[in-house]
């Protein structure tokens, strides 16, 4: 069964698996910031840099696999396999959307 996410989420985790930059861009507010592996990026520049070196050192792609929906907060668990030790892992992706754009992600 397909999970149910909401629109913007569902694009995000579409392009990001497809390795589509500019798709996945599209998907954060120009001030947005991620949160990932300790290290927190603001802005499309460093969301930039911060994807496609993830892409190249990891070859990851992300399964959802439950998807809660927590008023301020969507949160999705994914498993994500790739080019890592341990892998799959699941995932928690911590999701702040607003005006339709994700304004913080925290991977966790």
């Amino acid at each position: 069964m397909k999970l149910k996410l909401p629109k913007i989420i569902e694009t995000y985790v579409e392009a990001s698996n497809a390795s589509d930059l500019e798709s996945t861009l599209s998907c954060f507010s120009p001030k947005a910031t991620v949160l990932d592996e300790g290290e927190t990026l603001s802005g499309h520049d460093a969301i930039s840099t911060w994807f496609r070196k993830t892409r190249a050192k990891y070859q990851f792609k992300a399964k959802p696999i439950a998807f809660e929906d927590k008023g301020e907060e969507v949160i999705l668990k994914a498993q994500v396999s790739g080019n890592f030790p341990g892998s799959p892992v699941n995932l928690d992706y911590k999701f702040k959307i607003k005006s339709g754009l994700i304004e913080d992600l925290r991977i966790i």
